[in-house]
This record gives C-alpha cells, structure tokens and sequence, in this order.
C-alpha cells in the first residue's frame, strides 16, 4: 500500500527518511498521527469539558471566529484541528473577513470547510468518502443544491477541499464540537483556516496562539481545551 501523509511538501522529505530508517531498524512503519509538533510543548494536551465545548459552539453558531492551540501541532502545511482558526462556513462575507482582514491573504485564495464524515457525504452525495480526506488532500464537488450552506468554503468551480473526522480519536475536541453544532444548530460544517497572520508560521505555543489572536481580533481562543 502506498501512504500519503499530510504534510505532501519538502518536510515530508524528512518524515519519509525517518519513516524509511524505522522501516529498516523494525522491518515496518508505524502510521503516526498528523499531529507531530511537540518540539518544546512535550507536556501539552487538550483537557477540555463539556461546557467549553457548549461556549465554542454558541459563538461559531453567533458567527464568532476563535483560534484553537490544543496538544500538539500538525505537521506539513494546513490545519487539521489543532492550529486552526474555525468560523461557520456559510457566509461569504465571513469568509473574506477572516481571510483578508484578519489573516491578511490575498482574496483570490480559498478557505477549506472541516465536516464529520457523514456530512462530507451530505454535501457531496457520495455514499463513501476517501480516506485522504482526513487531512484535507481532496477536492470533492459539492452538489448546488447544498453549496449555500458553505458558502464561504465553495471553491469557484463548486468544489471544496474538505477535512472529514472519520471517528472521534482523529480530533476529539473537534469531532465533540462538530457534533453539537450539526445536533443543537444544524451547522453540517465549519470554515477550518490555519492559525497565523499575514507573514508568520502556524502557531505553535499558547503565547503564540494568545499573541496571534490579539493582533488578528479574534473572539475567542482554545488554548488545550480552555476557552478564553
């Protein structure tokens, strides 16, 4: 079988020699987890609640825009959940709100809506959602009659390049605020852009995160599982 990781750029250069030199000492390689980026937060992880699940998901649903810096980081160059800045995806104006003035990107250039794996599906009418879709390496058509309800993350060909969460332990404080949003609001998906300004790297440490959210103004942030 061939794997394809998420990070598809020149630092999977060396996610491969390592993988190859593992395969060779053990005769196979492990399949790791996205997220990777423990260098000097070795001691991070998301404890989060219940109720800070509920506060995360009333102010999506109100049209906030919150910043998340939970546990590890992703390796390679997109957000899977873990250094993400997360909006509804249903409004254009949002959409280009976060991703001009807020992140200082040229307005040409897409966002990419995050969605449990049944709502993949429900967007798409596939009845099976490639497994690539995990980290976020696939544009799927999004059928026109259910391109308004992310209509900040529709590409101008009516596609989008979904992340589908499978099952809980891809991202569990992601999954847990996904599913409340599709059972409490009927929000199906959310806008998922990377978490850093115009210029700068992925956040990488809760100072990172706080610094970057006060220049970006944004509403709110998770920082491993507490809202502030």
């Amino acid at each position: 079988e061939v794997f394809i990781p998420p990070c598809t750029e020149d630092s999977g250069l060396a996610l491969g020699a390592a993988a190859f030199a593992e395969w060779k000492k053990h005769g196979k390689v492990k399949i790791h987890s996205p997220y990777l980026n423990n260098w000097g937060i070795e001691n991070y992880e998301a404890n989060y609640t219940s109720e800070t699940i509920q506060k995360a998901a009333g102010m999506l649903a109100t049209g906030k825009v919150i910043g998340i810096c939970n546990g590890f980081g992703e390796a390679g160059p997109r957000a899977l959940g873990n250094r993400s800045i997360l909006a509804r995806a249903d409004s254009k104006s949002l959409a280009n709100k976060i991703s001009m003035e807020k992140k200082g990107r040229e307005w040409y250039r897409p966002l990419a809506p995050v969605a449990l794996e049944k709502n993949t599906r429900y967007f798409t009418g596939l009845s099976e959602v490639h497994h690539l879709s995990k980290f976020m390496l696939i544009d799927f058509s999004v059928l026109p009659e259910r391109q308004k309800e992310i209509s900040g993350a529709v590409h101008a060909d009516g596609t989008a390049r979904f992340q589908s969460l499978f099952e809980k332990q891809q991202n569990p404080f992601l999954f847990d605020l996904l599913k409340l949003l599709d059972e409490k609001y009927n929000i199906k998906a959310l806008i998922n852009t990377s978490f850093n300004g115009k210029g700068e790297p992925i956040v990488h440490t809760k100072e990172n995160a706080l610094t970057a959210a006060h220049n970006m103004k944004l509403d709110g942030v998770v920082l491993n599982g507490n809202l502030q």
